[in-house]
């Protein structure tokens, strides 16, 4: 009997032993596997970009009316489209009503000329970086996608369809999508440099002009003083002497209809690994209240194409 007792305790003490290895073990899955499951899934919410293809195996690869989807850059959300059209870049159209309204979400309800950078997932799962714009112009073969005609897609070297000439507002996008803005930038000239930095501001791609202000101060206030433009367009940046320029501006902002005509005079610093504008030198933009009233109309974001309307697509 007193076997049985000792027997049956024995038993019992190797039941809760492994019973509570499982408890043990079941801890160790909880702090260590599930929380380094954590840590990928955060990472994996990293930013994905686009591949940095030119437009001539782009062409291929997207012929006319194959499908794709559109992911923006910036937000996450997607839209499916068709390319119906375009020989020097994609013209291409929503597919639904659905669709069309989650493009202009991405556009905060409002139809745009402004870029945006975006990817675009072709049917083998390719993704390319690219840039759209957000206006319904044209004709449209799609119906009841609430899409009154098409809309843009360009990627690298790709070409308005009126001028024959690159985009500058939309390679911008394209560097963004492809993750190589600041690499574009080493190759560029001062020039170069000013038109990218007025650019970047008119597409309200503040992130992109911070990078070309110099270094030597924080330039998180003067981005939000910026931010206040609605518009601007640099009609003429002119080589003064050394590294002074003069820049011929004209600009709307926010909480104003007008349109101001202002010279900038502009200095540039080469802070490797590419060249800076002077801080000093954008102070006299955010002045609301300076500059003389523009008579003619700024629309700097209508391609030239966009005027062809003669054909369905």
């Amino acid at each position: 009997m007193i076997l049985d007792i000792r027997t049956h305790k024995m038993i019992l003490m190797i039941v809760g032993g492994t019973f509570l290895l499982i408890i043990l073990t079941l801890l160790l899955f909880k702090f260590v596997l599930i929380d380094n499951k954590t840590e990928i899934s955060d990472s994996d919410d990293s930013p994905s970009f686009g591949e940095y293809l030119s437009w001539e195996k782009v062409n291929k690869i997207f012929p006319k009316y194959a499908y794709a989807t559109v992911v923006d850059l910036d937000t996450g959300l997607k839209f499916q489209v068709q390319r119906r059209g375009g020989s020097s870049h994609v013209d291409a159209q929503p597919l639904t009503a659905a669709d069309s309204a989650t493009m202009k979400t991405i556009y905060q309800g409002q139809w745009s000329w402004k870029r945006k950078a975006v990817l675009v997932q072709l049917y083998s799962g390719r993704m390319i970086a690219a840039s759209m714009n957000g206006m319904p112009h044209g004709r449209g073969a799609i119906e009841q996608n609430d899409f009154d005609g098409h809309f843009c897609i360009h990627f690298r070297d790709c070409k308005t369809h009126g001028s024959k000439k690159t985009d500058l507002a939309h390679q911008m996008m394209i560097w963004k999508a492809a993750n190589v803005f600041e690499q574009q930038l080493q190759s560029k000239n001062r020039e170069d440099i000013i038109a990218i930095f007025f650019t970047a501001i008119n597409e309200h791609e503040l992130n992109m002009a911070g990078k070309l202000i110099g270094t030597d101060i924080d330039v998180k206030p003067l981005l939000l003083e910026l931010a206040a433009i609605a518009d601007i367009k640099a009609d003429e940046i002119r080589h003064i002497e050394g590294n002074k320029y003069s820049v011929e501006v004209r600009v709307v902002y926010k909480d104003s209809k007008r349109e101001l005509r202002k010279n900038l005079i502009i200095f540039t610093a080469n802070q490797e690994p590419y060249w800076r504008i002077e801080a000093d030198s954008i102070i006299p933009l955010l002045d609301k209240n300076t500059g003389v009233v523009s008579r003619s109309s700024m629309d700097s974001h209508v391609d030239e194409e966009d005027l062809i309307t003669n054909h369905l697509i």
